[in-house]
Protein backbone atom coordinates (compact mmCIF):
# COMPACT_ATOMS: atom_id res chain seq x y z
CA UNK A 1 0.00 0.00 0.00
CA UNK A 2 0.97 3.28 -1.31
CA UNK A 3 1.73 5.75 1.97
CA UNK A 4 -0.98 8.93 1.94
CA UNK A 5 1.17 12.06 1.64
CA UNK A 6 0.50 15.70 3.46
CA UNK A 7 0.40 18.85 1.89
CA UNK A 8 4.68 19.35 1.87
CA UNK A 9 4.78 15.83 0.06
CA UNK A 10 5.73 14.19 3.59
CA UNK A 11 4.07 10.66 4.46
CA UNK A 12 1.82 11.62 6.88
CA UNK A 13 -0.21 9.21 9.37
CA UNK A 14 -2.51 6.67 8.28
CA UNK A 15 -4.66 4.15 10.31
CA UNK A 16 -3.31 0.78 9.41
CA UNK A 17 -5.46 -1.94 11.36
CA UNK A 18 -8.01 -1.44 14.61
CA UNK A 19 -8.46 -4.04 16.28
CA UNK A 20 -11.34 -5.07 18.96
CA UNK A 21 -11.29 -7.64 21.42
CA UNK A 22 -14.07 -8.63 24.53
CA UNK A 23 -12.51 -10.26 27.25
CA UNK A 24 -14.19 -13.13 29.98
CA UNK A 25 -12.77 -13.62 32.91
CA UNK A 26 -9.05 -15.22 33.43
CA UNK A 27 -9.55 -19.26 33.88
CA UNK A 28 -7.62 -19.14 37.20
CA UNK A 29 -9.11 -17.58 40.01
CA UNK A 30 -8.53 -13.79 40.67
CA UNK A 31 -6.34 -14.04 44.15
CA UNK A 32 -7.90 -12.67 46.94
CA UNK A 33 -5.25 -10.57 47.93
CA UNK A 34 -6.08 -8.71 44.87
CA UNK A 35 -9.77 -8.16 45.74
CA UNK A 36 -8.82 -6.83 49.49
CA UNK A 37 -6.23 -4.22 48.14
CA UNK A 38 -8.19 -3.04 45.52
CA UNK A 39 -10.90 -2.45 48.45
CA UNK A 40 -8.73 -0.50 50.68
CA UNK A 41 -7.71 1.96 47.66
CA UNK A 42 -11.35 2.21 46.72
CA UNK A 43 -12.47 2.51 50.11
CA UNK A 44 -10.24 5.67 50.81
CA UNK A 45 -10.93 7.15 47.44
CA UNK A 46 -14.56 7.00 48.23
CA UNK A 47 -15.23 5.66 51.80
CA UNK A 48 -16.25 2.37 53.15
CA UNK A 49 -18.85 0.54 50.80
CA UNK A 50 -21.85 -0.68 52.47
CA UNK A 51 -22.03 -3.42 49.01
CA UNK A 52 -18.97 -4.79 47.66
CA UNK A 53 -20.73 -7.45 45.31
CA UNK A 54 -18.97 -4.75 42.40
CA UNK A 55 -15.76 -6.78 43.98
CA UNK A 56 -16.93 -9.98 44.67
CA UNK A 57 -18.62 -10.44 41.55
CA UNK A 58 -16.59 -8.58 39.13
CA UNK A 59 -14.43 -10.55 36.58
CA UNK A 60 -11.42 -8.86 37.72
CA UNK A 61 -9.87 -8.69 34.36
CA UNK A 62 -6.84 -6.87 34.75
CA UNK A 63 -5.18 -4.36 32.11
CA UNK A 64 -1.79 -6.82 32.09
CA UNK A 65 -4.48 -9.64 31.18
CA UNK A 66 -5.81 -7.15 28.09
CA UNK A 67 -1.83 -6.23 26.88
CA UNK A 68 -0.78 -9.55 26.60
CA UNK A 69 -3.87 -10.99 24.44
CA UNK A 70 -4.17 -8.40 22.27
CA UNK A 71 0.08 -8.69 21.79
CA UNK A 72 -0.15 -12.25 21.35
CA UNK A 73 -2.65 -11.85 18.99
CA UNK A 74 -1.53 -9.35 16.69
CA UNK A 75 2.24 -11.04 16.89
CA UNK A 76 4.02 -9.84 13.62
CA UNK A 77 1.73 -7.20 13.25
CA UNK A 78 3.87 -5.20 15.82
CA UNK A 79 7.49 -5.41 14.37
CA UNK A 80 8.42 -1.90 13.49
CA UNK A 81 6.43 -0.23 16.58
CA UNK A 82 8.49 2.28 17.94
CA UNK A 83 5.71 4.41 20.24
CA UNK A 84 3.13 2.51 22.47
CA UNK A 85 0.65 4.03 24.27
CA UNK A 86 -1.83 2.73 26.41
CA UNK A 87 -5.19 3.90 27.56
CA UNK A 88 -7.08 3.62 30.45
CA UNK A 89 -10.08 5.18 31.71
CA UNK A 90 -9.88 3.94 35.75
CA UNK A 91 -7.15 2.77 37.70
CA UNK A 92 -6.41 -1.26 37.06
CA UNK A 93 -8.59 -3.69 39.74
CA UNK A 94 -5.53 -6.03 40.12
CA UNK A 95 -2.69 -2.71 40.10
CA UNK A 96 0.10 -5.25 39.88
CA UNK A 97 1.39 -2.17 38.18
CA UNK A 98 0.87 0.26 35.51
CA UNK A 99 0.21 -1.59 32.47
CA UNK A 100 2.56 0.45 30.19
CA UNK A 101 5.85 -1.45 31.44
CA UNK A 102 4.39 -4.87 30.46
CA UNK A 103 3.26 -3.76 26.81
CA UNK A 104 6.86 -2.23 26.63
CA UNK A 105 8.34 -5.56 27.83
CA UNK A 106 6.32 -7.73 25.38
CA UNK A 107 7.17 -5.70 22.60
CA UNK A 108 10.27 -6.11 20.21
CA UNK A 109 12.72 -3.30 20.24
CA UNK A 110 13.07 -0.43 22.70
CA UNK A 111 9.97 1.36 22.13
CA UNK A 112 8.73 5.23 23.57
CA UNK A 113 6.62 4.03 26.15
CA UNK A 114 3.76 6.50 27.33
CA UNK A 115 0.25 6.37 29.11
CA UNK A 116 -2.69 8.48 29.44
CA UNK A 117 -4.65 7.76 32.02
CA UNK A 118 -8.38 9.02 33.49
CA UNK A 119 -8.53 11.57 31.06
CA UNK A 120 -12.29 10.11 30.11
CA UNK A 121 -13.51 10.25 26.54
CA UNK A 122 -10.21 12.43 25.78
CA UNK A 123 -7.85 9.66 26.81
CA UNK A 124 -7.75 7.89 23.13
CA UNK A 125 -7.77 11.25 21.51
CA UNK A 126 -4.91 12.56 23.72
CA UNK A 127 -2.83 9.72 22.58
CA UNK A 128 -3.34 10.07 18.65
CA UNK A 129 -2.64 13.90 19.03
CA UNK A 130 1.03 12.28 20.51
CA UNK A 131 0.91 9.79 18.21
CA UNK A 132 0.20 12.18 15.41
CA UNK A 133 2.86 14.45 16.27
CA UNK A 134 5.97 11.68 16.51
CA UNK A 135 5.32 10.02 13.28
CA UNK A 136 4.19 13.65 11.21
CA UNK A 137 7.96 14.36 12.83
CA UNK A 138 9.68 11.67 11.86
CA UNK A 139 10.47 11.04 15.95
CA UNK A 140 8.16 7.37 14.96
CA UNK A 141 7.55 5.64 12.49
CA UNK A 142 5.04 2.79 13.35
CA UNK A 143 2.83 3.72 16.62
CA UNK A 144 0.45 1.33 18.86
CA UNK A 145 -2.57 2.78 20.83
CA UNK A 146 -3.99 0.26 23.21
CA UNK A 147 -7.61 1.51 24.71
CA UNK A 148 -8.78 -0.60 27.35
CA UNK A 149 -11.79 -0.74 29.82
CA UNK A 150 -12.54 -2.91 32.76
CA UNK A 151 -15.62 -3.50 34.80
CA UNK A 152 -14.48 -4.46 38.06
CA UNK A 153 -15.30 -0.77 39.53
CA UNK A 154 -17.15 0.70 42.26
CA UNK A 155 -20.68 2.44 41.33
CA UNK A 156 -20.55 6.02 40.56
CA UNK A 157 -23.29 7.84 39.60
CA UNK A 158 -21.46 10.36 37.74
CA UNK A 159 -18.93 8.48 35.43
CA UNK A 160 -20.36 6.02 33.18
CA UNK A 161 -19.48 2.58 34.52
CA UNK A 162 -18.00 0.29 31.57
CA UNK A 163 -20.65 -2.58 30.53
CA UNK A 164 -17.75 -5.15 29.89
CA UNK A 165 -14.08 -5.81 29.74
CA UNK A 166 -12.75 -4.43 26.50
CA UNK A 167 -9.55 -3.36 24.50
CA UNK A 168 -9.16 -1.48 21.27
CA UNK A 169 -5.79 -1.29 19.46
CA UNK A 170 -4.78 1.19 16.65
CA UNK A 171 -1.94 0.58 14.87
CA UNK A 172 -0.62 3.98 13.32
CA UNK A 173 2.30 4.17 10.47
CA UNK A 174 2.73 5.66 6.61
CA UNK A 175 1.82 2.87 5.01
CA UNK A 176 -2.31 2.70 5.39
CA UNK A 177 -4.88 3.32 3.54
CA UNK A 178 -6.84 5.08 6.05
CA UNK A 179 -5.65 9.21 6.55
CA UNK A 180 -5.93 10.73 10.07
CA UNK A 181 -6.46 14.23 10.37
CA UNK A 182 -4.72 16.43 13.56
CA UNK A 183 -6.89 15.49 16.62
CA UNK A 184 -8.27 17.66 18.86
CA UNK A 185 -9.07 17.93 22.35
CA UNK A 186 -11.09 21.53 23.67
CA UNK A 187 -12.04 22.07 27.09
CA UNK A 188 -15.40 23.78 26.86
CA UNK A 189 -18.35 23.88 29.02
CA UNK A 190 -20.78 24.86 26.63
CA UNK A 191 -22.54 23.03 23.26
CA UNK A 192 -20.96 19.69 22.49
CA UNK A 193 -21.43 20.48 18.68
CA UNK A 194 -20.01 24.05 19.16
CA UNK A 195 -18.10 24.70 15.76
CA UNK A 196 -18.52 20.61 14.83
CA UNK A 197 -16.66 20.12 11.62
CA UNK A 198 -19.58 20.33 8.69
CA UNK A 199 -17.82 19.34 5.76
CA UNK A 200 -17.85 15.40 6.03
CA UNK A 201 -19.58 13.00 4.57
CA UNK A 202 -20.47 10.42 8.17
CA UNK A 203 -20.59 11.54 11.75
CA UNK A 204 -19.57 8.53 14.16
CA UNK A 205 -20.81 10.31 17.28
CA UNK A 206 -20.21 9.02 21.43
CA UNK A 207 -23.28 9.59 23.46
CA UNK A 208 -22.18 12.47 24.84
CA UNK A 209 -22.68 14.31 22.00
CA UNK A 210 -25.61 16.41 21.29
CA UNK A 211 -26.90 19.41 19.13
CA UNK A 212 -25.53 17.56 16.12
CA UNK A 213 -24.75 19.48 12.78
CA UNK A 214 -27.53 18.99 10.31
CA UNK A 215 -27.27 17.32 6.97
CA UNK A 216 -24.62 15.16 8.67
CA UNK A 217 -25.93 11.12 9.03
CA UNK A 218 -24.52 9.33 11.95
CA UNK A 219 -23.83 5.98 13.65
CA UNK A 220 -23.81 6.28 17.24
CA UNK A 221 -21.04 4.55 19.42
CA UNK A 222 -23.25 2.15 21.50
CA UNK A 223 -23.47 3.39 25.74
CA UNK A 224 -21.55 1.91 28.43
CA UNK A 225 -18.52 2.80 27.18
CA UNK A 226 -16.78 6.02 29.08
CA UNK A 227 -13.41 5.44 26.82
CA UNK A 228 -13.66 2.78 23.93
CA UNK A 229 -16.79 3.94 22.60
CA UNK A 230 -16.75 5.81 19.57
CA UNK A 231 -13.62 3.53 18.89
CA UNK A 232 -15.61 0.17 19.18
CA UNK A 233 -18.58 2.08 16.53
CA UNK A 234 -15.40 2.98 14.20
CA UNK A 235 -13.92 -0.65 13.93
CA UNK A 236 -17.71 -1.99 12.98
CA UNK A 237 -17.84 0.86 10.42
CA UNK A 238 -14.59 -0.43 9.10
CA UNK A 239 -15.48 -3.95 9.04
CA UNK A 240 -17.83 -3.06 5.95
CA UNK A 241 -15.98 0.31 4.83
CA UNK A 242 -18.20 2.65 2.52
CA UNK A 243 -16.35 3.53 -0.64
CA UNK A 244 -14.37 6.76 0.30
CA UNK A 245 -15.15 9.66 2.06
CA UNK A 246 -14.78 12.05 5.47
CA UNK A 247 -15.44 10.45 8.51
CA UNK A 248 -15.35 12.57 11.83
CA UNK A 249 -15.14 10.58 14.78
CA UNK A 250 -16.67 12.90 17.95
CA UNK A 251 -17.01 12.21 21.73
CA UNK A 252 -17.90 14.57 24.78
CA UNK A 253 -17.54 13.83 28.02
CA UNK A 254 -20.11 13.37 29.98
CA UNK A 255 -18.14 14.72 33.05
CA UNK A 256 -15.15 16.27 32.16
CA UNK A 257 -15.48 19.69 30.18
CA UNK A 258 -13.28 17.82 26.94
CA UNK A 259 -14.99 18.01 23.27
CA UNK A 260 -12.68 15.80 21.18
CA UNK A 261 -12.67 14.94 17.13
CA UNK A 262 -10.68 13.38 14.66
CA UNK A 263 -10.96 12.92 11.01
CA UNK A 264 -10.27 10.04 9.10
CA UNK A 265 -10.40 9.79 5.43
CA UNK A 266 -11.38 6.44 3.79
CA UNK A 267 -10.11 5.61 0.45
CA UNK A 268 -12.17 5.21 -2.81
CA UNK A 269 -12.73 1.28 -3.13
CA UNK A 270 -14.61 1.48 -6.25
CA UNK A 271 -14.88 4.95 -7.55
CA UNK A 272 -17.83 4.09 -10.30
CA UNK A 273 -19.95 3.76 -7.58
CA UNK A 274 -20.01 6.58 -5.28
CA UNK A 275 -20.78 6.30 -1.86
CA UNK A 276 -24.30 7.48 -0.78
CA UNK A 277 -24.25 7.46 2.94
CA UNK A 278 -27.00 5.92 5.15
CA UNK A 279 -30.12 8.44 7.21
CA UNK A 280 -29.52 9.61 10.57
CA UNK A 281 -29.93 6.79 13.16
CA UNK A 282 -31.07 6.95 16.76
CA UNK A 283 -29.23 6.34 19.24
CA UNK A 284 -28.79 2.56 20.02
CA UNK A 285 -30.07 0.55 22.61
CA UNK A 286 -27.72 -0.64 25.28
CA UNK A 287 -26.26 -4.15 24.22
CA UNK A 288 -23.34 -6.26 24.62
CA UNK A 289 -21.11 -7.19 22.09
CA UNK A 290 -20.78 -11.15 22.06
CA UNK A 291 -18.57 -11.10 19.10
CA UNK A 292 -14.71 -11.59 18.98
CA UNK A 293 -14.83 -12.81 22.59
CA UNK A 294 -11.41 -14.35 23.77
CA UNK A 295 -10.83 -16.40 27.00
CA UNK A 296 -8.00 -15.49 28.58
CA UNK A 297 -5.17 -18.08 29.42
CA UNK A 298 -3.19 -17.07 32.05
Amino acid sequence: MSALRQPDGRAGPTLERIVTRTFTPPQIPCDPDDRSNLLERMSALYGDFTDVSWLTDGPMVSYHDMVRTVVAELGPELVGVDLAITVDASPDCRHQSFPGPVLSHVLTGDPIMLGVSEQGVAGPFTALRIAHRYLRSGAATRALILIMEQSTLPPDDAAVRPVQDVAVALLLGAEGTIGLGVPTVMVTRTGAAAAMETDVDLLVAGTGLADLPAGVPVRWAEPGHPCAGVWLALADLLDSPPDGGHVLVADRDPVLPYRCAVTVTLPAQRPETPWQPAGVVAPPALRHRPQKVRELVR
